[in-house]
């Protein structure tokens, strides 16, 4: 069985009165033949708009290995586009377009000639001599118009005014009003004028009966396109019916004829079918004395012009062109012309209870208002042009037209009503992809899992595999309405086999469907391409796949930034290698594996050796590509199962996984052996050697933290025997390490002694440099070593419960210092450490100690990071509203370095989220962190919330973090955190005026 011919459509939008109409013409001829259709809407958001006359950038071969031929209506593409179509061997039908270049192809136009002069015929038959023309001469099928309108007058003896020419930037209603402010500026104004569209025209109208003008009194109008806003306009629109779906017909009938094989001119080619609608606007009215009685209007018998007139309204919206499903609707058709010419030959005799019956039987075949509006025109033309029996002269001027049309309009008007439920079924669908896309923390864009509840029947989402000039896609998410699997996921192919032929064959022509393929892109960025099967909606007013193509590009790029985000928190950026905190977490698996089957692991910490010199003699961009190289090295030398890790500086971290005491130092050895070797950095020879340390799960260590810190105590024992040795981890170096956690006792002592300090860290408003608010942040004023830091001495006490008796005396310490600042309104952030959120009384704690010093939940802030929430988001998200519901303010601290997304910041009730300070201090240094800030600050604006940025140190890191739109930060830069006493001083200060003291 041969291949159907199958059809390229390519068209810069589907919705409106001219694509609705020209495309549904097309089809029916190309399926009435056999063939099958495939549809690209080749106009993205960011692209001109069709009417600015110019080809969009359009240039993906879609489908061209299954295609036989291609059809481009408008601007759709480009002549290079084309042209290379054309030497491939697929004719091409230019529809409503020009020749372009050296392209030899037929080109189908509506006809703007016999209409437009119609147009004008009519005027002049009305007295008018002075006859002006607006429209938007940027569009060919409007300079076709302008030119027949010269032609016209010509023919009448009458010059065409420059002067009475307004040219319209755009085809719709803001056009039109353009033209009306230059109508209305000009001493010298036409009595007529013909209207390039009929958008445009409408605007016009509105705009001069603003100015106090009436039409057609002071202005006689003709426009073209015969819509149906025209006939409901004040007054009713007179307009040239073009009929698209003729033009489409004719593009498809001549593209069928060139895919067989035969000869097509290639030359303009119109269907000669613009008829002239008359209404008020041109001075035509049922009661006018100077009626004209050619009227511009088909000819023939009353009989011919009926029959035609109803044919051609009910054909384009019943007929699919599919031979065997068209059967009933044929005998419908034939039906309803025969029951309509018979009901108006009959005259008066007709009864009401007859008409109504007529009504119920067209209701039953069609719904659609503007079927039932071209019913009207059909029988209008009949009973004025061609002298009906009943219909003398004049609109509708027997009693049966009167009563046919009146139960017509009724008919129409509940159509409206219909059309608008569609519509609203239109805008919840709307809704439904709107949700979907836009809920960033909810499923992958990619999965189309976002389709359920839409018109589409099947659908598949091809990204690029290597940018657009790969020419590859692979997709990446499939959809099918019934549930069932598509099997396309996964699979690479070419843009020329895209979309899949399996995705083709299920649109059902009878059904009015096609395979629609849109770009995924915007101005900046080209993702792919999606594919939907669907049936093609003539009614529609807006470009509805353009928009799903659009939110998915945001949507795309929303997950690629907080991808990014993730990324930047787990991976070096320099290296690309799992950083600390990723290695941390895979080192907890691998004991808590151990500890359940027994499985052994094996830790390798690494130091290069005279790294410092490298740096110090070459320069860091120097030393950065050696880190780069020995970054390579490790990850190529490890197995699949193992990872490698950059903790800093010129440390790295490996974890081998199944591997004993023994295999580790096998590992180690292999890997001295690689880094061992002279390599060449821009003309210097460099060798790089590591002093490694051995850790393994033979020690039997509870967390990962025991476990690096013995495997650094063996690297340092390497390094000082002698350089580039390895070392395991023994019995002086695990005392070394005891000494080190002796720490916890002496915290139980400091407690006790009351040798702890809260400092507090002002929060700065980065614009004017006023103190917002203060972070509480402890210090050990110790006996012997004086004050120490939090970063000495906090990471091993949240290994012990100690930290939860640190955290209950800040918390009282904090409420008491707020107690004597009374009455300051001040608010201050207290850090919560893992251990205290989700211990059980945290929020009994927390109020009680307010109530104790009689403070409102209103006066503190707890600061809960990001990676505690994401160890139970479900259990975190109830502690959270707890909290909320308290009264309390919440903030998340070190935002970015978890594995939390946008949706983090969606669910939980928090008022702000804090920048970890790693980001802001590489501000300076990395190229992507300004843009990763920019977003951070743009998404908290979108969700309403505040972005404190922490660790600012610098001038430049405070220039660009304003710049960004950060409105709130602390770090060295201001101040650094200092006692309650000189807290208390800072109140309501401006810091970067006055200066920290």
């Amino acid at each position: 069985m041969s291949r159907p011919l199958t059809t390229l459509l390519l068209t810069p939008s589907l919705g409106g009165d001219f694509f609705g109409s020209l495309i549904p013409g097309l089809a029916r001829e190309i399926v009435g033949a056999n063939g099958r259709l495939v549809v690209v809407e080749t106009r993205q958001k960011h692209s001109p708009r069709d009417e600015a006359g110019e080809p969009g950038p359009f240039s993906t071969p879609v489908a061209w290995s299954d295609i036989d031929g291609i059809a481009s209506v408008t601007t759709a593409a480009g002549a290079g586009y084309l042209s290379q179509a054309h030497r491939a061997g697929k004719p091409v039908v230019l529809v409503s377009s020009t020749q372009m270049g050296d392209l030899e192809a037929p080109v189908v136009r509506p006809d703007n000639q016999q209409g437009i002069a119609a147009a004008v015929d009519h005027l002049v038959s009305h007295g008018h001599t002075r006859i002006g023309f607006a429209g938007n001469l940027a569009q060919r099928d409007i300079r076709d118009r302008f030119d027949a309108y010269r032609g016209a007058l010509a023919a009448h003896g009458l010059a065409a005014d420059p002067s009475f020419v307004y040219v319209t930037p755009e085809n719709g209603e803001a056009g039109g009003v353009s033209a009306a402010s230059g109508l209305l500026g000009s001493p010298h104004r036409p009595t007529a004028l013909v209207v390039g569209t009929d958008r445009n025209a409408i605007g016009l109208m509105g705009a001069l009966r603003r100015a106090g003008l009436t039409v057609p009194d002071d202005l006689a109008i003709v426009a073209f396109d015969n819509n149906a806003a025209g006939m409901f306009a004040i007054p009713s629109l007179t307009s040239v019916d073009p009929r698209f779906d003729h033009v489409g017909a004719l593009a498809g009938r001549l593209l069928l004829a060139a895919m067989r094989g035969e000869t097509v001119p290639n030359e303009t080619i119109t269907p000669g079918a613009a008829t002239l609608m008359l209404r008020e606007s041109c001075g035509c009215a049922a009661d006018s004395p100077h009626r004209p009685a050619d009227a511009g209007q088909p000819r023939g018998t009353s009989t011919e012009i009926l029959d035609a007139g109803l044919r051609g309204a009910l054909e384009p919206e019943l007929l699919t062109g599919v031979e065997g499903a068209d059967g009933e609707a044929r005998i419908a058709i034939d039906a309803c012309v025969r029951d309509t010419t018979r009901l108006l030959e009959r005259g008066e005799d007709v009864t009401q209870a007859e008409i109504a019956g007529f009504m119920t039987s067209l209701q039953a075949i069609t719904s659609r208002p503007d079927t039932l509006r071209r019913l009207m025109d059909a029988i209008t033309q009949a009973a004025e042009g061609a002298g009906m029996p009943d219909a003398p002269s004049g609109a509708l001027s027997s009693p049966v037209s009167a009563r046919i049309a009146a139960a017509l309009w009724k008919g129409h008007a509940r159509a409206s009503q219909r059309q608008a439920e569609v519509t609203d079924a239109a805008i919840a669908e709307q809704y439904v992809v709107d949700a979907g896309l836009l809920e960033t923390g909810g499923a992958d864009p990619r999965d189309l899992t976002w389709l359920t509840g839409t018109r589409v029947k099947v659908g598949a989402l091809g990204l690029w595999e290597d940018g657009p000039a790969s020419g590859e896609l692979r997709i990446v998410g499939e959809y099918d309405r019934s549930g069932a699997p598509v099997d396309l996921v996964d699979t690479v192919m070419r843009t020329e086999s895209f979309p899949p032929e399996s995705l083709i064959a299920r649109a059902s022509a009878a059904q009015r469907e096609v395979c629609l393929v849109v770009p995924v892109c915007t101005e900046k960025e080209d993702w792919g391409l999606l594919a939907v099967v669907v049936e093609i909606d003539p009614t529609a007013v807006q470009d509805t796949y353009q928009h799903w193509a659009a939110l998915l590009c945001a949507a795309l790029e929303s997950q690629r930034r907080q991808d990014e985000v993730r990324r930047s928190a787990l991976f070096d950026s320099l290296t690309g290698l799992p950083n600390r905190q990723l290695l941390i977490e895979q080192l907890n698996q691998a004991i808590a594996w151990h500890k359940r089957g027994g499985v052994p692991y094996s830790v390798l910490f690494l130091d290069l050796d005279g790294f410092k010199l490298i740096n110090d003699s070459l320069g860091h961009q120097m030393g950065d590509e050696v880190l780069r190289t020995v970054a390579s090295v490790i990850s190529h030398t490890l197995r699949d199962v193992d990872t490698g890790a950059r903790f800093g500086g010129d440390e790295f971290v490996v974890l081998l996984a199944d591997t004993g005491a023994a295999k580790a130092m096998e590992a180690a050895e292999r890997l001295q052996s690689a880094l061992d070797l002279m390599r060449t950095f821009d003309g210097h020879e460099i060798v790089t050697r590591a002093s490694i340390g051995i850790a393994s799960s033979e020690v039997g260590y509870t967390s990962a933290d025991d476990v690096l810190r013995d495997a650094d105590a063996a690297m340092y024992s390497a390094k000082a025997d002698e350089p580039g040795t390895v070392a395991y981890f023994d019995a002086p170096m695990h005392e070394s390490a005891v000494r080190r956690t002796e720490l916890a006792d002496e915290v139980l002592l400091a407690l006790r002694d009351h040798q702890f300090e809260v400092h507090y860290q002002p929060i700065v408003n980065l614009q004017t440099g006023r103190i917002d608010r203060f972070e509480a942040l402890v210090r050990w004023n110790h006996p012997t070593r004086g004050l120490i830091e939090p970063h000495d001495f906090l990471a091993d006490l949240e290994q012990t419960s100690l930290i939860l008796d640190l955290g209950h005396w800040v918390l009282d310490e904090v409420c008491r210092q707020l107690t004597e600042w009374q009455p300051s309104a001040v608010n201050v952030s207290v850090n919560i450490s893992d251990k205290e959120f989700w211990s059980q009384n945290l929020l009994n704690r927390v109020l009680s100690t307010l109530e104790r010093h009689e403070l409102s939940p209103s006066r503190l802030t707890l600061d809960i990071t990001e990676s505690v929430l994401m160890r139970r988001p479900e259990v975190a998200l109830r502690i959270m509203h707890k909290l909320h519901e308290a009264g309390l303010t919440l903030h998340i601290d070190d935002f970015g370095t978890g594995y939390s997304s946008l949706e983090t910041l969606h669910r939980f009730p928090v008022e702000a989220f804090k920048i970890d300070q790693t980001f802001i201090q590489s501000l300076s240094s990395a190229e992507n962190s300004s843009e990763l800030i920019a977003s951070l600050v743009k998404m908290g604006g979108a969700l309403g919330l505040a972005v404190v940025a922490e660790g600012v140190e610098t001038e430049g890191q405070l220039a660009l973090l304003r710049e960004l739109g950060c409105a709130t930060g602390q770090g060295f830069l201001f101040m650094p955190a200092v006692t309650g006493e000189r807290a208390s001083t800072l109140l309501g200060r401006t810091l970067r005026d006055d200066g920290p003291d």
